[in-house]
């Protein structure tokens, strides 16, 4: 048995996941991941987990379920990584002196299995009393190693918020010096409120709803300082943001929804990115602030999916080409895909879930731009298992079963969106 081999099954025998520190890549120097030795890495992502309702519409009874909600999902689905996408807390219910707590209770059943993280945030993780900056400070402090969501965009909190950076996955084979793989992008869609600010009236101050320009302009930089690294090589990616951006939505209102060939629940409304309403909360409109995101999005090479939460009853997965009433109308074939609710806090009685993702190192090293994916619901079952690949679309797949979660006994439900 080769050494790479045998050190390789010693860690992954004791439940921790391959990573590379700074400087070991062959050619990339930057920490990271990488493939398993059965070739596949595979990524379990939570959306909105709503953890920290309150007690009156059965928070803390929420958060327990919530818990055991990732627990079995982990046993059954141990992945490679865990992305924690987004509205991780209601903030606007949460102490500053608690959040820290929250954070751990989330990352616990993380901890306890040795399994790496890497977080979005959401719009509700944005509070008055929340800093999603403290938020990631307290990930790195239970997590170490575990804990992979950094902040590389430096700049106003309100504007480009926290959770914007990559993580870099390397090959499973090439010793301790592989080659780089895939590429993992997060951004922060922000949202919410922010933090410890009133306006002259002593109401709550907004943040916008969408990934920032200066956000935009660090992604175009990043990939291009990458390409010039891989001359001739483009390196696969898949993205995560916790708000859809608006061609979700356009998708979701046209003619080429259909339950064969985007198999899903589609029960939720999208609410998207740049969205603007009146002083009363109603009459909105698009505002357009997203198109320089997804106009980088479209523009980036050999991007495979984005995958987004927020909406909490739709699950479904989309390729975006050409979208008319769109900007950019082309999206060069990406996947768009949303993940379920997973949390018992917030609104929904659906079974809650998490979508499960799976990408085949042969695939991506023969050419193929391949992503297996679905969701495993709580109570072990499958749903909607697809395979985004050229012809997405127009492959037919089983209807979803739509079903329910019992409610939280005697207490009621969160009303988190």
């Amino acid at each position: 048995m080769k050494r790479e081999h045998l050190l390789w099954l010693l860690t992954t025998n004791a439940g921790a996941a391959p990573l590379l520190q700074w400087g070991q890549g062959s050619n990339f120097h930057f920490a990271g991941l990488r493939f398993g030795m059965d070739g596949n890495f595979k990524i379990s992502v939570f959306e909105d987990l709503h953890f920290g309702e309150p007690a009156d519409v059965g928070g803390p009874i929420a958060d327990l379920r919530t818990i055991g909600v990732m627990n079995t999902i982990l046993d059954v689905e141990p992945p490679n990584l865990v992305v924690l996408n987004g509205d991780l807390i209601t903030c606007e219910n949460v102490a500053t002196a608690n959040v820290s707590d929250y954070i751990d209770q989330i990352v616990e059943p993380l901890k306890s299995r040795n399994i790496p993280w890497a977080s979005t945030y959401g719009n509700h993780d944005m509070s008055k009393t929340c800093s999603t900056r403290v938020m990631a400070e307290r990930e790195q402090a239970v997590g170490g190693k575990l804990a992979w969501t950094k902040m590389m965009v430096d700049g106003e909190y309100n504007e480009v918020g926290t959770s914007n950076y990559y993580v870099p996955i390397y090959a499973s084979s090439g010793g301790g010096n592989p080659r780089l793989a895939m590429l993992l992008w997060f951004f922060d869609s922000k949202g919410g409120r922010a933090y410890q600010q009133t306006d002259p009236d002593g109401e709550d101050v907004p943040v916008a709803d969408y990934v920032d320009q200066k956000v935009v302009d660090w992604f175009n930089l990043e990939k291009r300082a990458i390409a010039q690294q891989h001359p001739n090589q483009p390196i696969p990616s898949l993205a995560f943001v916790h708000i859809p951006i608006h061609a979700t939505w356009t998708f979701q209102h046209g003619p080429n929804m259909n339950s064969a060939t985007e198999p899903g629940i589609n029960e939720d409304n999208i609410g998207h990115q740049g969205i603007s309403c009146d002083a009363l909360g109603k009459n909105c409109y698009w505002n357009k602030k997203d198109t320089p995101f997804m106009k980088s999005l479209a523009a980036t090479e050999d991007l495979m999916a984005v995958f987004s939460g927020h909406d909490h009853g739709d699950d479904w997965c989309m390729k975006w080409a050409s979208i008319s009433g769109n900007e950019p109308p082309n999206g060069n074939s990406i996947h768009l895909c949303f993940g379920r609710h997973t949390g018992y806090g917030g609104y929904s009685d659906w079974t809650r879930g998490a979508r499960q993702i799976v990408v085949h190192e042969d695939s991506l090293r023969g050419g193929e731009r391949e992503v297996e994916t679905w969701i495993r619901l709580e109570d072990g079952k499958i749903s909607g298992h697809v395979v985004l690949n050229e012809t997405y679309g127009m492959d037919r797949y089983p209807p979803v079963e739509k079903t329910t979660s019992a409610p939280i006994s005697g207490e009621g439900k969160g009303q988190a969106v």
